[in-house]
């Protein structure tokens, strides 16, 4: 089957995921015997549901040893699916139901189960390095600071992101050589409005969970300002 005709099932790590055995009609119409579920790199059916002796809903269900505990193929709804708990990256593949019928050809019914692995919670450092988490400084207004974002895990890679409150401030972010998602954010001559303004680094991969925040607040020491009939005057 051309890939473009594969439906592709998404699922997160850690949840469940639900494929369908696209069958058009219920099972009871067509006199569906036999239904089993392949894993296209592996030869033999990971599950088998047979329903040679009687009605769907009493058929016998026969999961391989290996998956039992976290496969169950549910036929109580249409079309029928089978659910795998807790998915692991390992989970990711090809999977096809076979559906044999007593008055009809077999159909073949196939699907992609494709894995998101959530990202580690992004670290927020200083240009040196150091970890910077909560309220931080203080600095000089008028200073230009630079924070580096560091994200690590993820698959895909994450996008890694910088935000001013509810203000995105730079979506350019590049892949290390060690593997980290990084983006780094210069703050050019940072100003009174800057104090204790909220800076928030955000990684996320997939919109099916929340993503992934570390912020920091900026403490800083303002300049203070003479009135303009001072200038020029001299104290003993």
């Amino acid at each position: 089957m051309p890939d473009q005709y594969i439906p592709v099932i998404t699922a997160v790590a850690g949840e469940n995921a639900v494929i369908p055995c696209n069958f058009t009609t219920p099972l009871e119409d067509d006199g569906a015997s036999l239904i089993l579920w392949y894993r296209l790199d592996t030869p033999n059916p990971i599950y088998t549901l047979d329903i040679r002796s009687g009605p769907v809903s009493q058929g016998r269900h026969f999961p391989i040893t290996e998956m039992e505990e976290r496969i169950y193929f549910n036929v109580s709804v249409h079309p029928p699916t089978l659910v795998f708990s807790s998915v692991t990256p390992e989970d990711a593949g090809d999977y096809k139901c076979r559906v044999d019928l007593r008055r009809s050809r077999t159909l073949i019914l196939q699907s992609r189960l494709k894995i998101i692995v959530p990202p580690h919670e992004p670290i927020i450092m200083d240009e040196y390095g150091q970890r910077l988490r909560g309220v931080i400084g203080k600095y000089d207004e008028g200073s230009t600071l630079t924070f580096i974002c560091d994200a690590d895990g993820g698959d895909p890679h994450p996008s890694v992101t910088w935000w001013r409150g509810d203000t995105l401030l730079d979506d350019d972010y590049n892949v290390t050589t060690k593997g980290f998602v990084r983006n780094k954010l210069t703050l050019n001559e940072i100003r009174r409005s800057d104090l204790l303004a909220q800076y928030s680094c955000i990684a996320s991969n997939t919109n099916l969970t929340e993503a992934k925040k570390e912020s920091i607040q900026l403490d800083m020491n303002r300049k203070i300002l003479f009135p303009q009939y001072l200038c020029g005057l001299k104290f003993l």
